[in-house]
């Protein structure tokens, strides 16, 4: 949410030396391609909270409009609010919605704000604060709430057209008025990031607001007990920052550092104290509450946007790839040229930051652009056919050395033009290829308990022999999906035995093409590809 106005200055230059990017960084292991999905348009939000089950996802919340304005008249209207919860069925691309208006106004009020913090543990999605109008006091507020919906429950729920309230718990805490932070989780702590507690309307009169602002200038640690009946919330703690904690509308994505521990990286962000910019100087956010501040200054997508995330174990280098949103630079194919602009425009540039061992950080805009000025607000979803570290970090070293499905953005704002023009909540769904550069071939994570895979013949035409082994005994699931990410088959669910292990997998019946199969253990994923000839 942007609240006061640029001011019209900007100028042009190419960045050297330390500064360098655009086509002089060195590009990722990886090629990025993206496609729309064909269907009929779908529900258009952005600004929403999200949780997926199996091939469904489940949206709460958002604004079904563009970019707010800056005045009281056009700064969220409540009729833009997403008054529904939504189902999208990705094998079909079926959509169910279930009216919130159904639930008491105490309920839904919260669950139909915009810029909600939340996370999905499992089979619950947790939603805190958000930014919306509290019809039972008839004011904007930030919401003292925290939801919890059975992911399930509420799916099964809204397909069926059943009441939704049995599928919600909300408890009230303080702690949580606030809208624009994010929400994760490292081990068995919570941590709500930035943010900050905004109430009353939108306005852009300095000298007469209508409005009360707080930053939070904090992340505050906290411990969740949830006994499906009983929500516990002990533990707060907090770390201030004014300064460099006095964040709001960022993007954080999950990451692994080169120990291989799992962390969660904060980039971006506003206002600055000393002036209307964005912050640049990403914030990583360790277990235990342990944070660091990178004195790298971050050249593009400053605000909310969709990210994918990649590790790479051996050489141990982080991957983060934006897509869209707002920055502070855009970049120009034509002069190759980037543009500093200071009212921080929606661009459509693609961007990977990569993070080495050592800590160096540096930027590459890739040679791929979004069909539109997408991004902002929007989610990306990684699919069920990719192999991903706990916190959803894509784990290159299992990729074939072929183009795969790695996941879909959805919703966002779609812009008009970079500054000042019209824009829309998006209604279409991208999905996002890659394809690694041979990176597997000589190199292997030797981290898993399932090793020494092959696959053969392969290609196959009737059956092909899966082999591996395990160095524990474990439950291993075991699918074949297509490179949409659509699982085709399930063939094995079974608990087995330390040693090697000999799977046949019936090919007979399947189209000629390329398939994925994912073997699946309590310790990690592999995959592998399959080509099914005829």
């Amino acid at each position: 949410m942007r609240l006061t106005k640029f001011t019209l200055l900007s100028f042009f230059f190419l960045f050297i030396l330390n500064n360098s990017i655009a086509q002089f960084g060195t590009m990722p292991p990886f090629t990025v391609q993206i496609e729309p999905v064909i269907t009929t348009p779908l529900p258009a939000l952005h600004s929403f909270a999200f949780a997926q089950s199996g091939d469904k996802w489940l949206i709460v919340g958002g604004r079904t409009n563009g970019l707010h304005g800056l005045n009281s008249s056009s700064g969220f209207p409540p009729e833009y609010k997403n008054d529904a919860v939504t189902v999208i069925d990705t094998t079909t691309w079926a959509v169910y919605s279930a009216d919130l208006n159904q639930l008491p106004k105490a309920i839904a009020d919260p669950m139909r704000s915009t810029n909600m913090q939340y996370v999905q543990e499992g089979n619950y999605l947790y939603m805190v604060g958000g930014y919306g109008y509290d019809s039972l006091i008839s004011v904007f507020v930030s919401f003292p709430t925290l939801t919890a919906i059975h992911v399930d429950d509420m799916i099964d729920a809204v397909i069926n057209a059943q009441p939704i309230s049995p599928t919600i718990r909300q408890v009230v805490d303080t702690n949580f008025s606030i809208c624009g932070g994010e929400l994760g989780k490292i081990g068995s702590d919570y941590y709500l990031m930035f943010g900050h507690k905004f109430e009353g309307r939108y306005s852009d009169d300095p000298f007469s607001p209508i409005f009360t602002q707080k930053y939070s200038d904090r992340i505050k640690k906290f411990n969740l007990s949830d006994d499906g009946t009983t929500i516990n919330l002990t533990g707060f703690t907090y770390q201030v920052d004014t300064n460099n904690f006095h964040r709001r509308d960022l993007s954080t994505g999950p990451i692994i550092k080169p120990d291989g521990s799992l962390a969660i990286c904060a980039y971006g962000g506003v206002f600055r104290k000393d002036s209307n910019l964005p912050f640049r100087e990403p914030i990583t956010l360790s277990a235990g509450g342990t944070t660091t501040m990178s004195s790298y200054q971050q050249v593009m997508q400053q605000y909310t946007c969709a990210l994918m995330p990649i590790y790479d174990s051996v050489t141990q280098k982080m991957y983060t790839t934006f897509f869209g949103g707002i920055s502070l630079y855009n970049y120009n194919d034509t002069t190759s040229l980037l543009t500093r602009d200071v009212d921080v425009p929606f661009v459509d540039d693609i961007t990977t930051m990569t993070v080495n061992s050592t800590g160096a950080i540096e930027e590459t805009i890739l040679p791929i652009e979004l069909p539109a000025l997408l991004g902002s607000n929007a989610k990306f979803v990684p699919t069920r056919n990719i192999s991903t570290y706990a916190n959803e970090v894509i784990r290159i070293r299992d990729l074939p050395n072929t183009k795969i499905l790695a996941g879909y953005m959805f919703g966002g704002i779609r812009a008009q033009q970079g500054n000042f023009g019209s824009s829309s909540a998006n209604d279409t769904v991208y999905r996002i290829f890659i394809t690694p550069n041979n990176i597997s071939v000589g190199m292997k994570d030797e981290s898993y308990t399932i090793q020494n895979i092959q696959l053969f013949p392969n290609p196959s035409i009737q059956l092909s022999i899966l082999l591996f082994n395990l160095k524990n005994v474990e439950q291993i699931k075991i699918s074949l999906f297509d490179i949409t990410g659509k699982e085709i088959v399930k063939i094995a669910d079974e608990e087995m035995q330390k040693g090697n292990q000999k799977i046949n997998i019936n090919t007979s019946k399947l189209s000629a093409g390329i398939y994925i199969c994912k073997i699946q253990s309590e310790s990690g994923e592999r995959l592998v590809k399959l080509v099914v000839g005829k």
